[in-house]
């Protein structure tokens, strides 16, 4: 049973500032450390590098397979007649293919919501898609707050930030979490401008620097448009954008100093 002293306020405190010392120290730097590696497949030879406690001998997916399997002796007879019925029919990207025609896929007909459009196409059964296209999903949803292809992935509520900000990734979270950490007042997606087609909405506004953040995996066309059309309408109002190259330098230092810090593959149940 642990000693009662080990849960004053004093005692954790003490210990949480010994911790983030050698943390920035770089004491723990082991639990990160990269090692390099050579692949063990024969004849590659290819340097690669993983985390001390991964057990990854090989560099790829392919020099594994090539030598795993191997050790699994040659195909049944069985096993092949059954990939053959799986692959009769499809068409290869292949020049010299010996499969000919196209595989059968049953297919759905959708006509294009957007009333200027009202195009036919085909879609697979399982998917979702309601525009024949990103032109026209552009025309109609544009004018939202949000870009069509905006990812919604690990969106909710983080209540070790706000118990009422509704954040529409990890990253945001992760950033709002640092901005705490460094003591820097900030607020979520105070305004909305009007950019004439469309409207936008930064993802932070920082009050001691008058400056705007807006939190970006990578910039595809709709982006990169809106962000011209946001600078060339609003000169004097400062914008930076925070793209993945940036964000990864800023969880290399900082993550293992934050708490409750998300990761690519951390649990997250939306609140």
């Amino acid at each position: 049973m642990p000693h009662h002293s080990y849960n004053k306020k004093e005692y954790r405190e003490k210990q949480s500032a010994i911790t983030k010392a050698n943390w920035q120290k770089g004491v723990f730097d082991f639990i990160y450390r990269k090692d390099e590696r050579i692949c063990a497949r024969k004849g590659c030879g290819k340097k690669f590098k993983v985390i001390h406690s991964d057990p990854q001998i090989y560099c790829s997916q392919s020099c594994a397979a090539s030598v795993n399997n191997t050790k699994r002796g040659p195909m049944s007879t069985e096993q092949k007649i059954k990939i053959s019925k799986t692959l009769k029919g499809r068409k290869s990207k292949g020049l010299e293919s010996p499969f000919k025609g196209k595989i059968k896929v049953a297919r759905v007909k959708i006509i294009c919501v957007n009333p200027k459009c009202k195009k036919v196409f085909l879609i697979e059964r399982w998917m979702k898609r309601k525009f024949c296209s990103n032109t026209c999903a552009m025309a109609v949803i544009g004018g939202k707050q949000t870009s069509p292809k905006a990812s919604k992935g690990k969106a909710g509520i983080r209540k070790d930030i706000s118990k009422t900000i509704y954040f529409y990734s990890r990253w945001e979270a992760n950033y709002a979490r640092l901005l705490n950490y460094l003591g820097v007042k900030w607020e979520y997606e105070p305004k909305t401008f009007d950019l004439g087609s469309q409207n936008y909405t930064p993802d932070f506004y920082l009050l001691k620097y008058n400056t705007y953040i807006e939190v970006k995996n990578f910039l595809w066309k709709y982006s990169k448009i809106r962000d011209e059309k946001f600078r060339r309408l609003y000169p004097n109002i400062k914008l930076q954008l925070l793209l993945k190259k940036d964000y990864l330098k800023l969880e290399n230092k900082y993550s293992r100093l934050i708490q409750n810090w998300e990761y690519k593959n951390s649990p997250f149940v939306i609140t």
